[in-house]
């Protein structure tokens, strides 16, 4: 998605052992377990999993999103803004109000260090949202114009009336909507173009990253692809970076550079998108790929991944997916896996990563499991009834 090699290589955004944990009345609730990740510029980020596996509210933290009972319990997100964005009004104050980060290169943000006024200094100019739903998202009460125009008139107050209108008008033509559209109230709007039009709120300010929550749900699939082809032309043409959360692990891997798998709060592998398409490591990665079906190619029976992710208030020890892995062994019901590279080979920034004892040289045997022993030990548990 990047065209050029020396902002392909530039890291935009560090997360750092990040931790968010929900308060309850009957337990905590560990939503996120120190996940790290980088970033770099121009880079799509594809973040997949079950429901309740920690996606969304990932996405909340890095944004300062949350509120109670959801707190950031740990870690660090570093944000390195680019090389000619440096010396622009919104990065020179919150520099200079000491939110740089002590001794880091560049000067790194650590977004969960602002203060609420360096937040409101810091999003749609520098990282935007696309929420879940544009309907909810959206204000029933004001037009779409009114909607663009009010971020404009926040953060550029330079902007006079008419020119706010010309950018509103500009923006609804970057992302496919009439601009006879200006004046519509959302009702008014049909599904897509609802999308359409939180996704030029967010594109207003010209942000460096973008965090998008499922933007295609209850989206139809011709709709789904052409807000799929717009996303990924305007990565293109303003190389920005993106991190896109979906359930549907089907659209990362034609959108993404790299797809991230999280469960139970964590995060079990990590790949470029052929990687994983092509030989997924982790046996949860494996079950979430042949949960939907090939386009082409002979019939197959269609399974799933037996079982329900574990309470995220006693998650079990050792490999939080060894209840429902079919490929389990000793270790996994003790020993908590760590992400790293799958073989020697992994090496750089496009290694594959992966949190699983099959490819832990203290436990795995000298043969790795196929592909084809993976899709085996669904089948026998699917067919046996051993969902556990």
């Amino acid at each position: 998605m990047v065209t050029s090699t020396s902002i392909g290589t530039q890291t935009l955004l560090e997360v750092k052992n990040l931790s968010v944990d929900y308060s309850a009345a009957n337990g905590v609730v560990h939503a996120v377990d120190k996940v790290s990740f980088t970033l770099k510029r121009g880079e799509i980020l594809g973040l997949a999993g079950e429901s309740g596996c920690g996606k969304s509210t990932m996405a909340y933290a890095i944004t300062r999103l949350l509120r109670p009972p959801a707190y950031i319990t740990g870690g660090e997100v570093l944000y390195y803004p680019p090389e000619g964005r440096q010396r622009s009004p919104v990065i020179s104050k919150l520099t200079q109000s000491g939110n740089a980060t002590e001794g880091m290169a560049d000067g790194a943000i650590d977004i969960l260090q602002l203060t609420p006024a360096q937040l409101r200094l810091f999003r749609w100019n520098e990282l935007s949202i696309v929420f879940q739903s544009a309907m909810n998202a959206l204000n029933p009460v004001l037009n779409i114009g009114t909607q663009i125009m009010d971020v404009l008139k926040t953060h550029r107050p330079e902007l006079g009336p008419d020119q706010r209108q010309r950018r509103a008008i500009e923006l609804l033509n970057l992302v496919g909507i009439a601009s006879d559209r200006l004046k519509s109230y959302p009702h008014e709007l049909s599904g897509g173009m609802r999308q359409r039009a939180v996704i030029a709120i967010a594109l207003a300010l010209n942000p460096e990253l973008i965090v998008m929550d499922e933007p295609t749900t209850a989206l139809d699939v011709v709709v789904q692809r052409e807000i799929l082809e717009l996303i990924s032309s305007l990565c293109k043409d303003f190389s920005m970076a993106l991190i896109f959360i979906t359930h549907d692990l089907s659209l990362l891997l034609e959108l993404a550079d790299k797809v991230a798998i999280m469960y139970a709060g964590k995060m079990v592998e990590k790949a470029t998108s052929k990687d994983l398409y092509l030989h997924p490591r982790h046996p949860y990665s494996h079950g979430l790929l042949n949960s939907f079906p090939n386009l082409h190619g002979p019939r197959r029976r269609m399974g799933g991944i037996p079982g329900s992710p574990p309470d995220l208030r006693a998650v079990p020890p050792g490999c939080s997916f060894h209840p429902r892995c079919p490929m389990a062994f000793g270790p996994c019901q003790s020993v908590q896996p760590v992400l790293k590279p799958a073989s020697a080979a992994d090496i750089g920034d496009n290694a594959q990563l992966v949190a699983c004892h099959l490819y832990d040289p203290r436990f795995a045997s000298a043969e790795l499991p196929t592909q084809e022993q993976f899709a085996a030990g669904y089948a026998s548990l699917i067919e046996g009834g051993k969902a556990r």
